[in-house]
């Protein structure tokens, strides 16, 4: 089976040994890291490009989804790092989201520019990855995790200010700036997408400052156990998921 992997961060631990591939997609190539686990094949992209200095709010998300198309991914599961705007969801912690909800501006959302194209997003991410997740969570040590949440996408790629995070908080658990249209580009595509997501502050004017520096040192902490929850998950992927992500198109089309 193949399966895809997108992260802002290496996960050295966890893909070894890989093949280096440049993927031509009509928005850009896409480098690509190819590897196995087991039967698996693995397609690992960096979303923030190659040297990972692309701001979230320029990455090439139609070339990277477009890149796991074409390689015949099924399924994607992503890594990302968030700020967290309630109080029981603490850095350290993991959140498997369940829900969006998209503050983004100017990003290309849709590979459909020229039809009108509706897919549902009523159940966004994967249910049958997300029970994946969940499940090979409780089997880590020392993964504390949240089996639900809705993550909020804003523009960045400066932090939000403390009013918007006391404002975000009524209607959001955790605030990221990748989530979208990564996942929407997804489901055009009929890909299985879900999330796990690594909290590394309190949103602001919950902690007195944030630094990117907070952001790279929580997340290198805590890659070993990212490392196991994503074995543990991709060898419990159910090749015959009981999910809708691969859509008819047809049905989504006027």
């Amino acid at each position: 089976m193949k399966i895809g992997i997108i992260s802002g961060h290496s996960i050295a631990n966890f893909i070894k040994d890989p093949e280096k591939i440049m993927v031509e997609t009509a928005f850009g190539d896409i480098s690509v890291e190819v590897s196995r686990l087991e039967e698996h094949d693995l397609f690992f992209i960096n979303r923030h490009g190659e040297k990972s200095v692309i701001p979230p709010h320029k990455v090439n998300y139609l070339g990277n989804v477009q890149a796991f198309a074409s390689s015949h991914v099924e399924c994607v599961l992503s890594i990302g790092t968030v700020g967290s705007m309630k109080n029981s969801i603490q850095p350290r912690d993991f959140v498997i989201p369940h829900d969006f909800i998209d503050l983004t501006k100017s990003r290309q959302q849709t590979f459909f520019d020229d039809k009108r194209v509706h897919v549902d997003m009523t159940n966004p991410y994967c249910p049958s990855l997300r029970d994946s997740l969940i499940k090979n969570c409780k089997k880590v040590h020392g993964a504390t995790f949240h089996d639900k949440g809705v993550y909020l996408t804003t523009e960045g790629p400066r932090l939000e200010t403390a009013s918007e995070i006391n404002y975000f908080s009524k209607f959001a658990d955790i605030v990221g700036m990748t989530g979208v249209p990564e996942i929407v580009l997804a489901r055009e595509r009929g890909i299985c997408y879900a999330s796990l997501c690594v909290v590394c502050n309190m949103a602001a004017g919950l902690q007195n400052k944030l630094t990117a520096d907070e952001i790279s040192r929580i997340y290198t902490e805590r890659e070993p156990i990212i490392s196991k929850i994503l074995q543990g998950t991709i060898d419990s992927i159910d090749e015959k998921r009981n999910c809708n992500c691969k859509n008819d198109l047809s049905k989504a089309t006027l």
